[in-house]
């Protein structure tokens, strides 16, 4: 199969060989005024016609890239929200432990293991293209007056951290992921209806 691209080369080699063949026979005095003329004519509109149709196609394929481009990152977006959001739900559901029961309530604190909480500070930097820095920094804020202080031997034998009342914060901040989460999703049927189009540039934001 053809590709678009390669359609305009066989077009223009088929113009430069009727040129060729003009050429010949013209020089070989083949050729009386009229069909000159008219030759001349003919390729006159055969070359505006394929100059304008590349500068069409060329800007067709431009737009087309541009929203292609919008499209993967709106993707990304939302991936990357959804695995922040399955974290956070982890989280919440993870159980307390026996040995957690005496410093952890389960109704209104939050225990967030090591491994977890190092995980959600380095999220950002990690995914920086697709979300944000304000946007764990100002729940890493929110979250920073409800940490309850231990020794450091009780926190190694915690095994993580304790967020006294601030299960509330944890559930707010996972209806704010979902709620972007929906945003971008409209963002993105939104892209859908969007065509590319070939007679002038068309701007998004990436």
């Amino acid at each position: 199969m053809v590709k678009k691209g390669q359609r305009f080369v066989i077009k223009f080699k088929i113009i430069t060989e009727d040129l060729e063949i003009f050429l010949f026979d013209l020089y070989n005095g083949n050729m009386n005024i009229s069909v000159l003329i008219s030759f001349l004519l003919g390729f006159a509109i055969t070359t505006t016609l394929f100059i304008l149709s590349f500068f069409l196609y060329k800007r067709y394929d431009e737009n087309r890239y541009k929203k292609e481009l919008v499209a993967i990152k709106l993707h990304k977006e939302i991936e990357v929200r959804r695995q922040l959001n399955i974290k956070i739900i982890e989280i919440l559901n993870r159980p307390v432990s026996e040995s957690d029961k005496d410093f952890v309530d389960p109704r209104e604190d939050v225990k967030v293991a090591f491994a977890d909480y190092h995980y959600l500070k380095n999220y950002t930097s990690l995914h920086n293209l697709y979300m944000p820095i304000y946007f764990m920094d100002q729940f890493f804020k929110n979250l920073s007056n409800h940490l309850a202080v231990f020794e450091d031997a009780d926190d190694l034998r915690n095994g993580g951290y304790i967020f006294r009342d601030s299960r509330r914060t944890f559930e707010d901040f996972s209806v704010i992921i979902t709620n972007e989460m929906e945003s971008k999703k409209k963002d993105l049927e939104n892209m859908k209806n969007i065509y590319p189009q070939i007679l002038k540039k068309q701007y998004f934001e990436i």
